[in-house]
């Protein structure tokens, strides 16, 4: 029997999938608890209806590593080259010109 533990709780739904392709992406499976609270936002208390992004046990120690380059890659903003425009460390490319990140 699989036993799913709390990995991350997401700000929303948009943020667990985007870790749950990320961890996808390198062989971890993950499952998403309060998905389908978003409707209830303005009714309920916002800690009642936040998402958590879960992983089995025997891949937590490879997920928290995963989580923890994103959340250090969320803070580090980087500037384009070709525009100036400022961006997210989580963009591969500019969100205005879409030239690609210089390389760091």
């Amino acid at each position: 029997m699989e036993q799913w533990h709390e990995l991350y709780r997401a700000e929303n739904l948009l943020e667990a999938a985007l870790l749950q392709g990320m961890l996808g992406n390198i062989g971890i499976e993950t499952h998403i608890d309060g998905q389908y609270c978003a409707g209830a936002a303005g009714e309920l208390p916002m800690e009642v209806i936040q998402v958590s992004l879960k992983v089995n046990l025997y891949a937590w120690e490879r997920a928290k590593l995963a989580l923890k380059d994103y959340q250090r890659n969320q803070k580090l903003e980087w500037t384009c080259f070709e525009c100036g425009e400022i961006n997210p460390g989580s963009f591969e490319y500019c969100w205005s010109c879409q030239c690609e990140n210089a390389p760091k």
